[in-house]
C-alpha cells in the first residue's frame, strides 16, 4: 500500500533552517522583539531586549515537556 511518503523529499534539518532576525528598532520607541507569542517591547536597548529574549526562551525550555519543543 502506498501511502504518498515514498515520494517525499527527505527533511533537510536544521542546517537549512533560517531563523528571522529576532529583534528591530523604532526611532523614538525603543527596541522589540518578535516571540511566537508576538511582538514584545518596547525596550531601552537592545541588550536588554536580548537579556528578555533570554529569560523567555530559558522559561519556555524549564517549563515544558519535550513534546511541545516546536514552540521554541
Amino acid at each position: 500500500m502506498d501511502n504518498g511518503q515514498q515520494h517525499l523529499p527527505t527533511r533537510a534539518g536544521e542546517q537549512f533552517r533560517s531563523n528571522p532576525e529576532r529583534f528591530f528598532h523604532i526611532m523614538t520607541e525603543g527596541w522589540f522583539v518578535f516571540t511566537r507569542e508576538g511582538i514584545q517591547g518596547p525596550f531601552i536597548d537592545m541588550p536588554r531586549a536580548k537579556d528578555y529574549l533570554d529569560t523567555y526562551l530559558k522559561d519556555l525550555q524549564a517549563n515544558d515537556d519535550p513534546s511541545s519543543s516546536w514552540r521554541l
